[in-house]
Parts: structure tokens; sequence; C-alpha cells
């Protein structure tokens, strides 16, 4: 019988044999479509696939062996215990530490509806699979083929106590297979009870709280056996976005919508009825919360950068919270810690101005180039727990320091607008309500340049209404200043006037593109993150190109103005090169100043409050209004250890004046105003002293109008004799003038500013002749010949003129017949209220007298004593 088999077997393969000859002589036509050509093709296919499908097989399961053999081995320690998170600054040194805040529970100590809630969002057949579940996984890997490996997740709560425990949260097929093994390893050693006690404890769920018991009692007061379904509900869905989820510090509707969506899930799983489920959906957070005093004693400087790192985890890394806490994770941060804390100190503790008690200030540091996170003051008095507010985050209207992005920068982008380009300041309405400037009135025609340094407001409007509100919104928002979804744009955003405005750190951002030439990077604090198995992750944030290079240098240049005299910052007085940007909301709410060098850029907020905004006036004083710009001015000056570099003009701008333009366009025409002259001019001497002053009004106000930025005066003088000369210059509005000629001596005043004079305007001042009419030295009475006149009639000299009263003279002109002429009271005159000229004249009066009557005339040496004694009396006055 064997060999019957045989005998068969060898009769068919000579007959397979023959039949094959029998074949081999046909050929198949070229180009043939007949059925005998796709049986063999078929089974090439099939062989290719079935030897690829082994190939893959073995290399897979090679691969998986080696995940498998690589993987680490199951702790207890680690899966009982919450890794604590660290973060470091920019000088690794550590901010604060997470992790710390947990109160272990026995899961015997967890009611039913907890473990329902958590099971309902998580793990719905948690009870059913051995550590995987091969439907959700199913469903999962369909995701992934069609939006991209990593697109959705299918682990269990199983799988998630080993991640949290032993591996990172990046989405490698070598770490998913290491989950996969392990959480089969995890099923055969332990309960499902000591699985989901292991998961309920590792769980970050916000407010520095690890475990379900540290959770309950921060958010309700009360431990986790008194939890009900809705509180239970509420906590099941944080440990997803335990930032944006909180019920204390983030937004309401957030959580309530995740809330919402566990109460869905319980009511699918049968484990709360519909009416339950109403009554939870109905009830609000702030109603649902009783938080619990917190005993914490973190750095109040830090806990700010723990809140944006936190933030930044889950909306930058898309980490979710039990991807993040209990992990042990370091997270390095991008923190300038001294700076961090000397910006803190000086608004939290009133180091450079005094906040009034109704005001509050926030303020971030960015740097400029890299966009990395280097400060963040979260206010001065943030408050805590449910009251604690984060200033800092919180969204402000940004007034003035809009202007550059929703007006004059969307015109220099998009209609390539010199600096020099003229816009009127005029009546502007918008729906029909007039604009106001900050100023009475309008200032008529200008450069875009003058009305960004003084701030004005209407030709901002015009600016908007001619470009755009589209144009301007994608501009604005390419630079980090993006709407939100319920907001419609309209001119009033020009100079600031939003539906709800920007927070501190966005507005730093922002103007950290105008000195990084255009290129926005997202403000970000992260730098890398590390695993507890010592991966690495780098920060995913890039640079994006926000606005072209001309644009941005033409808006650096234009904010320079503002820190200079005229500018709406004239006493910043830096010593380096920067630019900056005031911001002013009605009734002084709100105050900013955001300014930036080619290092850093920094952003202070100011603003009242409490409700009634300071009774209507907010911070409307002298003192309350600059404290944004003293706060900026102290921060940028004393917390950088080296002087920045000037920014750089780039090929694509031109220069005519003082003005830019762009490459390629029409050179623009500078129209130069005129310099306003001085008025009021006035001169006062002191002839005695000899010495006085000019003194003169001027306008500063229009000089900056007419876009200039400081001004000198020059005086000019005339003298008697004609000789002209420059008296000197000043830069304030008077001068001194001394020693003048006798005589009119003239005076012209000019204005000079940027090369550029005003008219002149002039004065005189006239001194006085000295008293040298008729000097008697000159003339002396002894001139006169003693032979002309008969000297032995009159016997004067045997008698002192002194000593012998005049009575032998007549007394025709002179009354003197009765005193002595050493009596005469000469100090009665002084010469300051009656010219000598006066006594000259009497003089003269009594020698024509004398010529006229020879016979009566005094002698030689008494004529002589009398005038010496006149000349006394006159040097002593």
């Amino acid at each position: 019988m064997e060999r019957s088999r045989v005998a068969r077997r060898e009769e068919t393969k000579t007959s397979t044999k023959q039949s094959n000859r029998t074949k081999r002589p046909k050929k198949k036509k070229s180009g043939g479509s007949g059925g005998s050509g796709k049986g063999p093709l078929f089974k090439k296919l099939l062989m290719i696939a079935t030897g690829l499908f082994i190939i893959m097989m073995l290399v897979g399961g090679g691969f998986a062996a080696y995940a498998i053999a690589t993987a680490p081995e199951l702790d207890e320690t680690k899966l009982r215990d919450a890794l604590p998170l660290k973060i470091y600054a920019s000088n690794k040194e550590e901010i604060k530490q997470g992790g710390t805040s947990r109160e272990y529970v026995s899961i015997k100590e967890v009611p039913e509806v907890v473990k329902d809630a958590f099971i309902a969002i998580e793990d719905r057949r948690f009870y059913q699979h051995k550590g995987i579940d091969f439907r959700r996984l199913g469903g999962a890997i369909i995701a992934n083929i069609t939006d991209g490996f990593g697109s959705e997740g299918a682990s269990t709560i199983t799988q998630q106590v080993i991640k949290q425990s032993f591996l990172s949260s990046e989405k490698t097929i070598t770490r998913k297979v290491q989950e996969q093994w392990l959480a089969i390893r995890l099923e055969q050693d332990y309960t499902k009870d000591q699985i989901l006690e292991m998961y309920l404890n590792k769980n970050y769920y916000g407010q520095n709280s690890f475990g379900i018991q540290t959770a309950s009692k921060a958010y309700f007061n009360k431990t986790v056996d008194k939890l009900d379904y809705a509180e239970a509900a509420m906590l099941a869905g944080l440990p997803q976005r335990p930032t944006a989820y909180d019920p204390i510090k983030g937004d309401p509707k957030l959580t309530k919508g995740r809330q919402t969506q566990v109460l869905d899930a319980m009511l699918t799983t049968g484990v709360i009825t519909q009416k339950q489920r109403d009554q939870g959906v109905d009830q609000p957070i702030s109603k649902l919360i009783d938080p619990a005093p917190k005993s914490t004693t973190d750095a109040s400087y830090d806990s700010v950068i723990f809140d944006m790192v936190s933030k930044e985890l889950e909306d930058v890394f898309g980490l979710e919270g039990k991807d993040i806490y209990g992990q042990g994770l370091k997270i390095y941060t991008s923190i300038d810690k001294p700076m961090h804390d000397y910006m803190n100190e000086a608004i939290k503790e009133d180091k450079v101005v005094q906040l009034p008690d109704y005001a509050e200030a926030a303020a971030s540091a960015v740097n400029t180039k890299t966009g990395e996170v280097l400060a963040v003051v979260d206010g001065k008095n943030p408050g805590e727990d449910t009251a604690r507010r984060n200033y800092a985050n919180e969204p402000h209207q940004p007034g003035s320091s809009a202007k550059p992005f929703f007006a004059y920068g969307p015109a220099i982008e998009n209609e390539k607008w010199s600096t020099a380009k003229q816009i009127t300041d005029q009546e502007t309405k918008i729906n029909g309500k007039t604009i106001q400037n900050y100023y009475d009135g309008y200032k008529g025609t200008n450069t875009i340049r003058n009305w960004l340094k003084i701030s004005a407001n209407t030709p901002a409007i015009q600016t908007f209404q001619e470009i755009g509100g589209d144009a301007v919104e994608s501009f604005a928002a390419k630079s980090g200043l993006a709407l939100e979804k319920d907001e419609s744009i309209s001119p009033a955003y020009a100079i600031g006037g939003m539906k709800h405005g920007f927070n501190t750190t966005e507005m730093a951002g922002a103007y950290a593109t105008l000195g990084n030439n255009g290129d926005y990077v997202e403000p970000h604090i992260i730098k890398s993150i590390e695993y507890s198995d010592g991966s690495k992750i780098k920060s995913p944030i890039k640079s994006k190109k926000a606005m072209e290079d001309y644009t941005a240098y033409m808006l650096t240049d234009m904010l320079r103005d503002v820190l200079k005299p005229g500018g709406t910052f004239p006493t910043a007085g830096l010593s380096f090169d920067a630019a900056g940007k005031t911001g002013t909301t009605n009734a002084y709410k709100d105050v900013w100043f955001v300014g930036y060098t080619s290092d850093v850029s920094i952003s202070v907020w100011t603003g009242t409050t409490t409700s009634g905004n300071n009774n209507g006036i907010g911070l409307e004083g002298q003192n309350e209004s600059r404290m944004a710009q003293n706060l900026w001015k102290d921060f940028v000056t004393k917390t950088r250890d080296r002087t920045p570099a000037p920014f750089e003009q780039p090929s694509s701008v031109l220069s005519i004046g003082d003005e830019l333009y762009v490459k390629g366009t029409k050179e623009p025409v500078v129209e130069k105003k005129a310099v306003p002259a001085p008025t009021g001019l006035q001169a006062s001497y002191d002839e005695e002293a000899q010495s006085g002053e000019l003194t003169w009004n001027y306008n500063d106000s229009a000089l900056r109008t007419n876009g200039y930025d400081s001004v000198t005066f020059e005086v000019s003088m005339k003298d008697p004799d004609g000789n002209t000369s420059v008296l000197g210059t000043s830069s304030t509005n008077r001068i001194g003038i001394n020693g003048l000629k006798p005589g009119r001596t003239e005076f012209t005043l000019v204005a000079k500013a940027s090369g550029e004079e005003s008219g002149p305007v002039a004065t005189s001042v006239t001194v006085a002749e000295p008293e040298t009419e008729e000097p008697e030295t000159e003339e002396p009475v002894t001139d006169e010949p003693a032979t002309d006149e008969p000297a032995t009639d009159e016997p004067a000299t045997d008698e002192p003129a002194t000593d012998e009263p005049t009575t032998d003279e007549p007394a025709t002109d002179e009354p003197t017949t009765d005193e002595p002429a050493t009596d005469e009271p000469t100090t009665d005159e002084p010469t300051t209220d009656e010219p000598a000229t006066d006594e000259s004249v009497s003089t003269q009066s009594t020698d024509e007298a004398a010529k006229e009557n020879d016979k009566k005339k005094q002698s030689d040496k008494e004529k002589t004593d009398k005038k010496d004694k006149k000349e006394d009396s006159q040097s002593t006055e």
C-alpha cells in the first residue's frame, strides 16, 4: 500500500512534468490580457506580502522584545508615592517644589460615588480588562492612522498608573509597548482596588493638591468620604487639565463644562439618574466649592511662576495633568531670579512708587530676541485662595499703547507710509461720536511721527479708517495681540478702546517684536523638560515673521521720540537706546508704559481695582499718572547687568533728515515747519550795580507741534558804538547782562532747534551818561588872572574863607548871607534823587554873576574852597 502511494506520487510528478513540457512552447502575446497572466502575478504579490508580513512580525517582535527587555522594574515605592515637580530658574536655582501637599487615603475610605465618577470618565471597562482595553485600543489605532500618531490615547487607569510612576509622557512606540507590558504585569501583581487606590492618590488636582483626600479638603473643606456625586464629578474632571479646570482660579465655564462631561458619563454608565445629572449641571461652581484655608508656605514671588509653568505644560506642550504631576518632572525655566525678585519687591513693598490703596500694579519682562519670560509681577496685593487675582494675567485696556499695532504699524506694513506722512489733527467722529484728544482742540497738519510722539488721538483714528479693520486686526494678531472671538474690531481700537484688552506679558511680547526686526516669539517660560527617566524635550515655540523689518524699525524710531523732550515720557533720560509708549484709558483707570531695548521688553500696568474708580478720577494725579513710567525706568536701568546694543537700521529703510521711508518708494517731501519765536522779551538793568537780565516767554507746545524736540535761545547785542556781538545762549527763558556802556544798547533774541531758527525779537536798554558836563579840574578858578581884578579891594588872604560868613557878598542869586558855607545841608539832596548837574547850574550862575560884577566877586581862594566842599559832599552819597 505504501508502494501504491509512492507510485501515485511518481505518476503525478511525471504527468505534471509532461504537462509543463507541453505548455512550454506556447508564448504569451505581448500586452495580452488573458487570464493566464494573472495567476502567477497574484501569487508573486501574495508571496511578497506574506514575506513582508513575516519580516515585519520578526522585526516587530524583536522591537517589542527589546522594549520589554529595557522596561523598568515595578517598584512599590514609586507606585504609591507622588514624585515632586521641580522648577528651576535660568541659573539652575530651584524656584518651587510641587507635590508636597498630599494626604494618602485608603481605597476603603473612598465612597462608591467617587470611584464611579472616575471610572465613568477615565476607564469604563476597568473591572473587565486585564490592563489593556482592546476595544478602546482599536478606536485609538484608527484615529492615529487617520489623524497621526498620538492623536488619541487608549490608556486605561492601570496604564496611567504605570506612566505616572515609571515612564515619560513622550508619545513613542517604545514607551507605549513598555506601558502596555508593565500594565499587564501590574494587573497580575495587584488587585483592581489597589490599582485604583494608587491612581486616586497619585493624581494632581490643582491648588498644589496631590491625591483625592487633599483635593477634597482644598475645594470642599471636607474629607473624601463625605463627597456627593456633583462634587465627585468635579474632582474626577480635574486631573486632565488641573490648571484650566481649577474651580478657584480657572475659567468657570471650562470647569462647569468638564464637570458636565463627567456627569453625562456617569448617567451613561447608570450610576446616577437623569434628575441627579440635571441638578448637578444646574448647580453653579461657586455654590459648590468651599475652600479650606491654605497651609502652604510657598514664597508669594514664586507662586505666579508655578501658575505659568502649569498652564504652559498643558497649553504648549500638550500634556495632561496626569502626565505632569507626581512624575518627578524637572522644569527648566527662563526666569531671571534676581530680576524677578527685584521687580516683585519694588511693587509689593512700594520701593519705587507709593501705590494708593485703591490701585494695583503688574509687570512682565521678556527677552526681546527669544521671547523667554524673565520676570513677572502678579500684583502688589494679589490676595489668596479664592480671592487671589493674577493682575499680570488679567487683560486690561491698553489705551494709546495700542497705537503702534492698531494704527501706524499696519499703515507702514501695508501702504509703506513714511514717518513723514502728513495727517491733519481735526474733528473726527466714530458712529456720530466726536473723538477727543487729551489736550484741548486740534493741532493742524503734521507727521505721523509727531502724532505718535505726542499721542494724538484723531490722527490714529483716521489712520485706522484709511487702512481698514481687517488689515489692522491681522497685523495685531501676528504680533500676539489677537482679539477674542466675541470681539468685533472698530476704529476705537486704534486708541485702545477695546472690549477686553491684553495682559502685561502679551504687551511685552508684542513690543519685543518691534525690537526683534519684526520676528514674533510667543512669550514662554519653559526652556526644557526633563523626565524621571532622564529624557528631555525642548520648548516647541519658534519665532514667526509678524511684520517686515522696515515696519519694525520705523515704529521703533518713532517710539524713540516718546522718551525725548516733547514726548509723553520726556523725563526718561536714558543713557542707552530705548523706545516705548504710554497708554491711558478714560478717567485714568488704566495707565501703562511699555518699553523695550534690543535686550529686554518690559510692560508695566497700573490701575484702579475698586468700584468707583477712585470717585471717577482714577490715577489722575501728577504722581499717580506717572507711576507706570517711573517703575519701567527703574526696572530697565537697575535689573540688567549690561548696556544694550542700539537698534540697527535695516537696509530696507532710507533716511531723509530725521524722517524714514521704505527703500523703493518715493522719497517723501519733508517740510520743515518754522521754529516758533519767543515772546514778551523784557530787559531790566540796575545802573548803579551795572547788572541786569533779559527774560522772555516761550510756547513749548507749539514747538513740539511743529516737530521739534528741544530749543535753545541765542542773544545778540549792539552797543552804543555800533559794535555787534553774541551775548550768549541759554536753554532757559532768561540770560544775564552787565557792564553796559552809557547810551543805547540793543538786544536781539532768536530760538534755535534742529538747525533751524525763529524770527528775531528785540529790546534795548539806555544807560545815562556820567556826570562830566564840566569837569571843574579842567577849568579851575585859579586859572583866572588875579591881575584882572584889584586884589587890594578884597583882603581875602587875611581871612580864611571857611571861617568867615559870606556877609560881604551880594545875595542877588543865592541867599547865603545868613549861613556859613560849611553849614549847608548838602546831604539832604542825595545825588540819586536830584542830579548833580543842578548844583553845577548853580555854580555856573554864580560864576556868571561874578563876571558881570567884577567889584563884588569873591577872591580866587574862596571860590576854590566852595567847589571842593561840593565835590566832597557828592562823592559820599
